[in-house]
């Protein structure tokens, strides 16, 4: 006599389906990650209590090299943006800006389109004409370009301490979302451009800038008032946010991972300055809008 057949698995007992949590991954190399960002941040303050000129040599070095960072990306699609115009176009941008304000900036876009449109026309070996007339705009616009708002927070009174706002509490964004998103990252923000990003993170980091702000921000720099850093913490904080994923909306359509490798533990200069892009012209123009 032949063994009845099993019965057929229970539905209801069969494994719950595992769902990607997003978590940020663990392999970032910590301590030299950290040790890299103390060397930049001292360079950083260092110049910046120099003199103007020392501070906007040091953005512009950062600037040029993440430049350099896009060029071989884009090169290594076929592409062939005019890069000495966009890094020429960059250092009129970003000194004209200390010198001559917005006009500086003007005058820095002007050369760029002037400039590129010219070297491409003389290029015999130009192909993907309007591709790498992008690419060398998207350098040039989105690295210094908006770098050079540093130069226009410079420029206000007491400009170091609205500069250093800038940075500390875009700094603190990505420390705090880093450590929630790590923790208790479970929500995707934008899982189509970068998976590791969550919505805790990013609650994370608002909250660290936020206090950040209402309990640092006003009592240190000269006229900001408490609601005054609230609304520039919280403005810095979705701007740097918007960066880090532009940054990576870029590096996905290239298919790389990161852009350089140049600061070891964070990638290359465009990985690790990302964020501060959105965050200088930001800051600037909201307070601005503040009437700060």
């Amino acid at each position: 006599m032949e063994p009845a057949p099993a019965p057929p698995p229970d539905a209801s007992r069969a494994a719950p389906v595992t769902r990607p949590t997003y978590r940020r991954s663990p392999g970032r190399d910590l301590p030299m990650a950290i040790a890299v960002g103390l060397t930049l941040a001292a360079v950083f303050l260092g110049t910046l209590f120099l003199n103007a000129w020392a501070f906007l040599t040091f953005v512009a070095i950062l600037v040029v090299i993440a430049q350099l960072e896009l060029d071989s990306a884009f090169r290594a699609q076929g592409l062939r943006p005019a890069t000495p115009v966009a890094v020429g176009a960059g250092l009129v941008t970003i000194y004209g800006a200390h010198g001559l304000g917005e006009a500086g900036q003007s005058l820095g876009l002007v050369v760029l389109v002037i400039g590129t449109m010219l070297v491409t026309l003389l290029d015999g070996g130009r192909r993907q004409v309007a591709a790498s007339l992008g690419a060398a705009f998207l350098m040039t616009l989105w690295v210094p370009f908006l770098a050079s708002y540093a130069a226009l927070l410079l420029a206000r009174p007491d400009g170091i301490w609205f500069v250093m706002a800038a940075i500390a509490l875009t700094v603190s964004n990505d420390i705090g979302a880093y450590a929630f998103g790590f923790k208790f990252g479970r929500h995707s923000l934008a899982p189509s451009v970068s998976p590791a990003k969550t919505w805790e993170g990013f609650a994370g980091g608002l909250a660290t800038v936020l206090l950040i702000a209402a309990f640092v921000t006003a009592e240190v720099v000269p006229g900001l008032g408490r609601g005054q850093a609230l609304v520039l913490g919280a403005g810095i904080s979705v701007a740097a946010t918007l960066g880090d994923l532009a940054e990576s909306l870029v590096k996905r359509d290239l298919g790389v991972k990161d852009l350089g490798r140049i600061l070891p533990g964070h990638g290359g200069v465009m990985d690790r300055v990302d964020a501060m892009l959105f965050t200088l012209p930001v800051a600037h123009l909201l307070l601005l809008a503040l009437g700060t």
